[in-house]
């Protein structure tokens, strides 16, 4: 897909590039910092427990959503290739990835006394299809992105979404804290649900201001079917060396998720704090994630998203590691902020090689590809997870089982060839 904003600038464009920079700057900082409010690493595997969730619902709960956002991707790609105009579909989309937290939030409220099996349902749910709605225009906000950021200002771009979410992050441990001890149980989480549902459509309202141009669909870029588009996809990657061994890298590296559900359960249960402790760890997780924006956006700058990668790999596996020996309330507080560090790290270093390696023809279905190849990875790390864990005297072996997946990754990620500008074109 060309972009647009690269080549033949006028003074209009350039305006519409600025105006749909703060855009995309704003709706992505108020989605991500709504979401901290139900943070799926820190609070909701808690929530989901108190409500009377089995272990196996409480190992999926970190990754729910992005397990919905995962999916659709490969089934729509085909689809997207052939667009002119992505914002019609994103603004349904969109809307609805929104409401689930507001249903949650009211069956919080109503039924988590007389019917808690309800309420279970409900609060899983949200993550679950709110991803799903994201996920079926995914590639289609990725080519909007490359459509409407010039490649010179995406790095700082990615960083000041994440500087706004974390900021509204600590707000949000702040909040999470008090809500909890002036309403703990399923009063509190209502409160926090709807504290989210606000940021999300605050987002949605900057979303809704973004200027797309209309741009054709490259004339040598034929019209296929489902099933011709998922057919060509093994030649597609085959094709395209850099993907095949990033694929592989990103496989293992999903095994930050086997210990990722039961980390804040059993900080709590090893120090006997209540659930209003869950406030502190999100605060020092969002003070960590600041630091991996920060550190992540400079050194993807100027070395780029592989070495970031490789930091994010390495810090968790020192998170790993120290986390089965940790028994202090201060050695939780320093795992959780190199946790915030380790996830900001990853997710850039991620998103910055997956959008260098693909190559420019069919790029909407080699980042298909990927998603869909990490919805599998991730798939197998909930299943580890919940297959291992049988009380807190299991963690030990989840966190020994991340260590082992993240250090493969590190050795696969090490041979790949740094992508940089132009590369994604050869192959």
């Amino acid at each position: 897909m060309t972009d647009g904003p690269d080549t033949g600038l006028t003074p209009e464009s350039i305006r519409n590039m600025r105006h749909n920079y703060v855009v995309h700057a704003a709706e992505g900082g108020l989605f991500m910092g709504g979401l901290w409010f139900v943070s799926a690493t820190t609070l909701m595997p808690s929530v989901v427990e108190s409500l009377g969730g089995p272990d196996w619902l409480v190992a999926t709960t970190p990754v729910l959503m992005l397990v919905g956002m995962l999916l659709p991707p490969i089934f729509m790609a085909h689809r997207v290739e052939r667009l002119q105009r992505y914002m019609p579909l994103l603004l349904v989309t969109s809307a609805i990835q929104r409401l689930p937290f507001l249903a949650a939030a009211l069956a919080l409220f109503l039924a988590a006394g007389s019917n808690p099996v309800l309420a279970l349902v409900a609060v899983t749910a949200a993550p679950l299809v709110s991803g799903l709605a994201g996920g079926i225009s995914l590639t289609a906000w990725q080519q909007l992105l490359l459509r409407t950021v010039p490649p010179s200002r995406r790095s700082s771009l990615f960083a000041i979404r994440y500087t706004i979410s974390c900021v509204l992050g600590l707000c949000a441990g702040w909040v999470v804290r008090a809500v909890l001890e002036a309403w703990p149980g399923p009063t509190g989480y209502a409160v926090l649900h709807l504290c989210a549902f606000g940021l999300l459509v605050a987002g949605y309202a900057a979303f809704t201001r973004m200027r797309e141009p209309r741009i054709r669909p490259p004339a040598d870029v034929l019209p296929l079917g489902l099933g011709a588009n998922l057919w060509g996809i093994p030649r597609l990657v085959a094709g395209a060396r850099p993907v095949r061994q990033y694929m592989l890298a990103r496989w293992f590296m999903s095994g930050v998720f086997i210990v990722t559900p039961f980390l804040a359960i059993h900080a709590r249960r090893t120090l006997g704090e209540t659930e209003s402790f869950l406030g502190l760890l999100l605060i020092v997780q969002t003070l960590g994630a600041l630091i991996g924006n920060a550190v992540g956006g400079v050194l993807g700058d100027r070395v780029g998203g592989k070495a970031v990668l490789m930091v994010s790999q390495v810090s968790f596996l020192v998170l790993a590691l120290w986390s089965m020996v940790a028994a202090t309330a201060l050695e939780f507080h320093a795992i959780f902020l190199l946790f915030g560090f380790a996830i900001n790290m990853m997710n850039i270093g991620t998103m910055t090689v997956s959008l260098a390696v693909c190559p420019q023809r069919q790029r909407s279905t080699c980042l298909a590809s990927i998603s869909f190849l990490c919805l599998a990875s991730t798939l197998a790390a909930m299943g580890t997870s919940a297959l291992v864990w049988t009380g807190p005297g299991r963690f030990a072996h989840l966190a020994a089982l991340t260590a082992a997946s993240v250090t493969v990754s590190l050795v696969l990620t090490l041979p790949l060839r740094e992508p940089r500008a132009g590369d994604a074109a050869e192959s």
